[in-house]
């Protein structure tokens, strides 16, 4: 599913690549030398077009080294720009050339491919980036100066790389850099996050210097963005976690945009940092909605400690049980109170709050949004209180009253509808699926809300116990949902052995301890694909719609390469020629499996978006008529034309009208714009276009659009809440919002889109 780069490490997506207008420089570039007279210039600029259809063709090749050398900056910006978002080996000759350009914005473009475009040669790339940093010009001394977030910075592009490339020289050298005046010790510090989430790992003196550096001393104030890098390991060694705690707790007294890297840090520091997150959480007038909600998943991180300071500071925040006070849940605080309750892993001390959460009375006659936050605040603490008892009476009923006009009855007593579905299946999956458990889980699995026979679906990664689960793929692989589909097929390709039945060790007993529901089971050897399971694979992979949707695509791949079907081969021979780079490797991988291991042909440049050739050429404000009220979306062309244009094109045809808004992480990320409202796929019949990714960094309200890899933009776009470095770069940056984004809940409604005149 097309998601951005999670919170939380696991869930980190990965794509590089995308474009910005070569007409129209991204806000902040150098303003274009006039070396050149009208008279030269013409021709010169009769280039653009040319480089911005091999930009998004994926063409390397036909940026020139007269392009790189034009005596015109713009075409040597447009040139440099073009080589950092096609990327890979057939740009990595001119971004090394274009990375001498006394140009600022040549130079960011140049620095920024490169770190995408290292691999296999990260000493070689991180030299060169050294090189050009020192020969720079001296940062001035100032503290103060540092380049405005919505700039291109080409001495923080060059760091940022170093980091991405990852080479052992590039440890080092970022932490000299921390010595260095404000605005490139930031670069420096935020370049070696960019490490540590690629290796999971720093050394213990890089991590010491990047506390120094967050703590402050007389003469340099603190640098609050040196904490960025410690809250994305995974774990920390222990002889820093009293100093993490130390120098994070003494940031939360500084307000600023990066005090959310003390709070993320924090969840790095033990469970001796429990009371200043819960200090964080429970102190609305000191704190924002982002650094609360954020304070509430770090607790969730901290353990039995965290636990306990969730459950303290639950009951505070429980709103009251009046009918006409529940009407006032539509607002931007909601957020924070059920990031708390899913937060927690049991009721604890916290039951009775959760008793009176799971028991809210429905407002007389709710709008639709009052009646989805009542269902969602019921639900999540019924579903805490229910642990695994998915016969629950408070969770079978959480979304009684409160349903929508057309909600799936129940089956059997279980709840079909969204909220409550999603929740009985996490309660499902709580224990050994079997006997009266199982029936449960089929019946959520093959007949359930669209969200919630998902939810199902992923649990057949995990629960070997279930028995029937090729014929549940088999149902799931020609639902006309891509979403099901892509959950089945990932499954497949997980696990391969639920395709078909098993074939039993002759002779041998299984020892595995036996459930009274279950009866006896035997070992398995091997399983062989179910004809039906193949038929259904086949037929997927046949659709039309693969063709234009690389997510849909891969997923369906993996899941052929995976069962070795050699049916399948011909159609992977073509898909091998796809225009997508992501399909052509899953291709590729697949045939290899089969016993093909030639790899997939040189692929000629693809054909341009159509939307090349009808651009929007000026920003465009998006207005929207929600759920959460009234909001825009500032679409900036300079950044991204192409899905621009394309975003732009569908507002207008009322694509995004009754719209589910399917992710909602509160205080992170608000996602929209999958047609089925779970995250997956795009309009029908429209491919999707290459990333235009930038340089720039993602702040609260910067607009990105969603990938589940490179080039699988389309129609979702998100809007960040909070700083997150992790995301810079990976995703294309398309405008910025305003209006109360961080107000929704999953499952409200865009309810009409328009362009403002």
């Amino acid at each position: 599913m097309r998601s951005i780069g999670s919170l939380f490490l696991g869930g980190f997506a990965l794509a590089i690549g995308g474009c910005g207008s070569p007409s129209a420089p991204v806000p902040g570039a150098a303003s274009a030398s006039a070396s050149s007279s009208s008279a030269a210039a013409a021709p010169a600029r009769d280039r653009l077009a040319s480089i911005e259809s091999a930009e998004l063709r994926r063409a390397a090749a036909e940026i020139t080294t007269d392009d790189l050398q034009s005596r015109d900056v713009v075409v040597r910006r447009s040139a440099a720009r073009a080589l950092a978002r096609i990327g890979g080996e057939p740009s990595r000759a001119g971004l090394v050339r274009a990375l001498g350009d006394e140009d600022d914005e040549v130079l960011t473009w140049a620095a920024y491919g490169l770190g995408f475009s290292c691999k296999g040669h990260e000493k070689e790339s991180v030299a060169a980036l050294v090189a050009r940093a020192l020969s720079r010009p001296s940062a001035p001394s100032g503290a103060d100066v540092v380049v405005a977030p919505t700039s291109l910075d080409a001495d923080a592009a060059i760091r940022r790389a170093i980091g991405r490339c990852g080479a052992e020289e590039s440890e080092p050298t970022l932490v000299a850099w921390l010595a260095a005046p404000r605005a490139r010790a930031v670069a420096a510090a935020l370049a070696l996050g960019d490490l540590a989430n690629a290796r999971q790992k720093l050394r213990e003196e890089t991590l010491a210097a990047l506390l120094n550096l967050a703590a402050g001393s007389a003469s340099a104030p603190p640098i609050p963005e040196a904490l960025f890098a410690v809250s994305r390991l995974e774990n920390v060694p222990l002889t820093v976690v009293d100093r993490i705690r130390e120098v994070a707790t003494a940031r939360l007294t500084d307000p600023s945009e990066a005090r959310i890297f003390a709070v993320r840090a924090l969840g790095r520091a033990g469970d001796a940092a429990a009371p200043a997150l819960a200090r964080v959480l429970a102190t609305p007038a000191s704190f924002s909605p982002p650094e609360r909600a954020d304070a509430a998943r770090q607790l969730k991180r901290l353990g039995k400690a965290g636990q306990r300071a969730l459950d303290d500071a639950l009951p505070a925040l429980v709103p009251s049980p009046d009918p006409v006070a529940l009407t006032g849940l539509v607002g931007e605080d909601f957020g924070v109170l059920l990031t708390m309750i899913e937060s927690l892993d049991g009721p604890g001390s916290a039951k009775k709050a959760l008793a009176e959460l799971a028991a809210l009375p429905a407002p007389p006659a709710p709008p639709e949004p009052v009646a989805r936050r009542v269902a969602w605040l019921r639900c999540s603490a019924a579903r805490v209180l229910a642990s695994a008892n998915y016969r629950d009476k408070a969770l079978l009923g959480c979304e009684a009253g409160l349903e929508s006009p057309g909600s799936p009855p129940a089956v059997d007593g279980l709840p079909m509808t969204s909220i409550a579905g999603r929740a009985v299946v996490a309660a499902i999956g709580g224990a050994e699926i079997v006997g009266p458990r199982l029936a449960a889980y089929k019946a959520y699995a093959l007949r359930g809300d669209r969200r919630a026979r998902e939810a199902a679906l992923d649990l057949l990664e995990k629960h070997d116990e279930i028995d029937g689960a090729a014929a549940i793929l088999v149902e799931a692989l020609g639902a006309k949902e891509t979403g099901i589909v892509e959950g089945a097929a990932d499954i497949l390709a997980k696990r391969p052995q639920r395709a078909g039945d098993a074939v039993p060790h002759k002779g041998k007993k299984d020892k595995r301890k036996k459930d009274k529901e279950q009866g006896p089971t035997e070992v398995v050897d091997a399983l062989a694909p179910s004809p039906a399971i193949v038929k259904a694979l086949l037929d997927a992979l046949a659709r039309p719609a693969v063709d234009l949707d690389p997510e849909l695509s891969d997923s369906l791949i993996d899941a052929v390469g995976a069962l070795a079907l050699k049916e399948s081969k011909a159609r992977l021979e073509v898909l091998c020629r796809s225009n997508y780079p992501t399909t052509r490797e899953h291709s590729a991988k697949a045939l290899g499996l089969l016993g093909d291991k030639r790899a997939c042909p040189a692929h000629p440049a693809a054909t341009a978006p159509h939307e090349l050739d009808a651009q929007v050429t000026a920003k465009t404000t998006v207005t929207f008529e929600a759920d959460a009220g009234a909001l825009t979306i500032t679409l900036d062309p300079g950044l991204a034309p192409a899905i621009v244009t394309r975003v732009v094109d569908l507002v207008k045809s009322g694509y995004y009208d009754g719209m589910i808004v399917h992710r909602v992480e509160p205080w992170y990320v608000t996602q929209f714009g999958a047609p089925f409202g779970d995250g997956s796929g795009g309009p029908d019949g429209k491919a999707s276009i290459p990333c235009e990714t930038s340089p720039l960094p993602f702040v609260p309200l910067s607009v990105g659009i969603a990938l589940s890899g490179r080039d699988t933009g389309s129609s979702q776009l998100f809007v960040m809440h909070t700083r997150a470095p992790h995301l810079d770069g990976n995703y294309a940056i398309v405008g910025t919002a305003t209006g109360p984004w961080g107000a929704f809940v999953d499952g409200d409604r865009i309810r009409h889109a328009k362009v403002a005149p």
